[in-house]
């Protein structure tokens, strides 16, 4: 973060100083395992944990904390800053961070593909400007601010997330920082349960469009009709990007290399520019393009595009290749949803294999009441170059009654309770040549399927 007195951050997040407001810090932690000798630790009081409960291991390292309760017996050299909520203190030092230092702020949302559009901009970015990413996908009410609040003192450039699960969050976060520029990856039935439709969730995505610094832009995907229709009424500047619509930046000459990659060329400002991303699927095309309409937005030139491209890596848990014995492991577990999981399955389709192509799919969740019918939906879709399906969890009953209705055998269908179990049958059934897809959501914990086949390579 940009190196500041503890005075300092009393002034920007309203609190008061209670001992040692000349103590420097220049990093901001939440959790007492995390705390460097430089970071200020703010002790957050959340659902199940209070950080006030965390104070003496954190203090035993930290310079110092921000607290709604002041400790006792604190030694002299600690610096305490008092607030009346560390949460909203916490959300503040971003707004302040935000307001002291001229950083250009982008921040993405969308229903699938945040985290690898967040990686694939700031790589590109990073060719030619000091950038910044938020971490992981820290894209909530806590995340958001915690990456802001961290920003390095000379960033010239600062790549965050923006989720969301219930309407009024996006807005609250980028009310509170105002990006310069918004992305949006595409909209889908994502945490529908709290939202109802599809149009429901598009109108809280449609918050960040509305939040965004004055003279702001927005990066839309033209082949996304939810993400075109909230931004008809955007008066700000538009860049768009596609693979099947007219764009400002748009693929032709696609040509799809199975697990190799995909060779392109992207259509724009009056020219031709030809590319390869090493990661499969139309999906991380489309994420690409987001990427290169964003980075030449800021001036990038094509030459740091090209750079960029080359240093692209999946981002963990999402669409990383693990050989596996004579096999191949898709390993695409980190979170999924119709949407989703329609691209992946496309690209299992499109994959040159030796062997079978095996789909293990888990339990999507947060999709409501229709859950099951999204469910049933995805198992009609299932490709039919797929030869076994191994479902895990009790909504993934739904979708296997969908592929019998697809035209599927029993004898290709095959049920587990859980992650566990599916990883033991897995190890026998794999075969060599074989390609495995493995996604479900977050919840059900499939990354451990890949940990178990890993540990017997």
């Amino acid at each position: 973060m940009p190196t500041l007195t503890f005075r300092d951050l009393a002034d920007m997040v309203g609190g008061d100083v209670i001992q040692n407001g000349d103590a420097v810090l220049s990093s901001v932690v939440i959790d007492s395992r995390e705390v460097k000798p430089e970071s200020v630790f703010f002790a957050i009081k959340g659902e199940r944990l209070d950080g006030h409960d965390f104070l003496e291991q954190a203090l035993a390292t930290a310079r110092g904390a921000v607290v709604a309760r002041v400790p006792e017996n604190v030694a002299s050299d600690k610096a305490i800053v008092r607030v009346d909520d560390t949460t909203d203190a916490l959300k503040r030092l971003a707004k302040g961070i935000r307001a002291r230092f001229p950083f250009t702020l982008i921040a993405i949302t969308g229903s699938a593909g945040k985290t690898t559009t967040k990686e694939m901009i700031a790589t590109l970015i990073a060719t030619e400007r000091r950038t910044f990413r938020s971490f992981g996908n820290f894209n909530n009410q806590i995340g958001n601010p915690l990456s802001i609040d961290n920003v390095p003192d000379d960033a010239e450039v600062v790549v965050s997330e923006m989720g969301m699960n219930h309407a009024g969050e996006i807005a609250e976060m980028a009310g509170n920082v105002r990006p310069d520029i918004g992305v949006y990856t595409n909209i889908g039935p994502v945490h529908i349960e709290f939202f109802g439709s599809i149009e429901g969730i598009a109108a809280a995505k449609r918050e960040l469009l509305e939040n965004l610094a004055p003279n702001g832009t927005v990066v839309l995907n033209t082949d996304s009709e939810h993400v075109m229709r909230i931004a008809e009424g955007f008066d700000g500047k538009k860049v768009t990007y596609g693979l099947d619509h007219d764009a400002d930046y748009r693929a032709i000459n696609i040509a799809e290399r199975g697990l190799l990659g995909t060779r392109f060329t992207v259509l724009a400002e009056g020219g031709e520019h030809s590319f390869e991303v090493t990661q499969p699927g139309r999906h991380n095309l489309e994420n690409l393009l987001a990427a290169i309409a964003t980075a030449r937005t800021l001036g990038i030139t094509w030459d740091g595009v090209a750079r960029g491209i080359a240093d692209v890596k999946p981002a963990y848990h999402r669409g990383v290749i693990v050989p596996w014995r004579d096999a191949t492991i898709y390993d695409d577990t980190y979170n999924s949803n119709p949407y989703a999981l329609g691209r992946a399955l496309q690209l299992l389709d499109e994959a040159d294999v030796s062997g079978r192509r095996i789909a293990v799919i888990g339990d999507m969740l947060e999709l409501g009441e229709k859950e099951l019918d999204y469910h049933r939906d995805s198992g009609r879709a299932i490709p039919k170059s797929v030869a076994a399906v191994v479902a895990v969890g009790k909504r993934s009953q739904a979708l296997l009654d969908g592929a019998r209705e697809a035209g599927f055998s029993d004898a290709a269908l095959h049920h587990f309770d859980d992650a566990q179990s599916a990883g033991e049958f897995l190890k026998g059934f794999i075969g060599a040549g074989d390609l495995v897809l493995i996604k479900a959501s977050r919840g059900i914990g499939l990354d451990r399927i890949v940990a178990m086949l890993e540990k017997e390579r």
